[in-house]
């Protein structure tokens, strides 16, 4: 069986496939692979990817996204870290003029050099790392068109959680600030090989192409986030006064960090 003679998505062909070329998935590497045709096509129906747009695939495994992308005529750049996942890549799609491959951890990708603010972004997330990729690919000014994502359903509810919620904030608030996030569908364990042990969801994030509010340095709100949350069940008076982030005197100091709205932390922000 050669790299391109099986389905992507039937799960028997990519298993003799695999074992056929020696390859076990990792789990250090989150390789659960989807090879559902359907969620396939959900997915990249979501994403608003059109022909001849440039995308970016991180983690694209045996490919079935990449088809996809392919086979609607999209520019696709795949980053990929496991080389031997590369190789199969390469012998699957090399002949294809709107493919093109990176061997490399996504958490160090240069995002800048790549033109991500003209790309949109799909992923299976590997899970162990995809909060951290969203946050990087969150970073005001470099912020790409969209990002549509599998990821693991609890980092999903972080995305999503509301004001005074457990699980509202650091990643609410990043990805709050650059995208406006939505909740696609959760999918059932088998849409993958192997299936995964917790449970996945769908996301979309398209990029706010205004603000949520007026905001003089993003460093400094990005300051102010990272030191609040990590003391998040101090009230705002107490970690102004630790942190040196001067209070506003309109915000109640009783408050705690969950509390407050993206516009009330960007006023915050403001004041220091």
């Amino acid at each position: 069986m050669d790299a391109q003679s099986f389905s992507l998505t039937r799960a028997s062909e990519l298993r003799a496939y695999l074992k056929a070329i020696d390859f076990r998935p990792g789990k250090s590497l989150g390789q659960n692979f989807l090879v559902d045709a359907n969620m396939r096509d959900l997915i990249l129906d979501a994403s608003g990817a059109q022909a001849g747009e440039p995308v970016i695939e991180i983690g694209p495994g045996p490919g079935v996204m990449t088809e996809g992308l392919l086979d609607r005529s999209c520019q696709v750049l795949a980053i990929e870290l496991d080389h031997r996942l590369c190789d199969h890549l390469l012998a699957r799609f090399g002949d294809r003029e709107a493919f093109s491959l990176r061997e490399e951890d996504a958490t160090r990708t240069p995002w800048t050099e790549l033109g991500i603010t003209e790309s949109r972004v799909l992923s299976n997330l590997p899970y162990s790392v995809g909060s951290r990729i969203l946050y990087d690919l969150a970073e005001p000014g470099r912020v790409p068109r969209s990002v549509t994502v599998m990821l693991q359903s609890d980092v999903a509810d972080r995305i999503l959680a509301q004001p005074a919620s457990d699980q509202y904030g650091l990643l609410t608030l990043r990805l709050g600030w650059s995208f406006v996030p939505k909740r696609i569908r959760n999918v059932p364990g088998n849409c993958f090989w192997p299936p995964p042990r917790v449970g996945s969801t769908v996301l979309h994030l398209e990029r706010r192409e205004t603000a949520p509010a007026a905001l003089e340095d993003p460093r400094r709100l990005e300051a102010l986030l990272q030191f609040a949350f990590t003391r998040r069940r101090k009230q705002i008076g107490a970690i102004a006064r630790e942190g040196g982030f001067p209070l506003p005197g309109d915000l109640d100091s009783s408050r705690r960090p969950e509390t407050l709205l993206l516009e009330e932390w960007a006023h915050w922000a403001n004041a220091t």
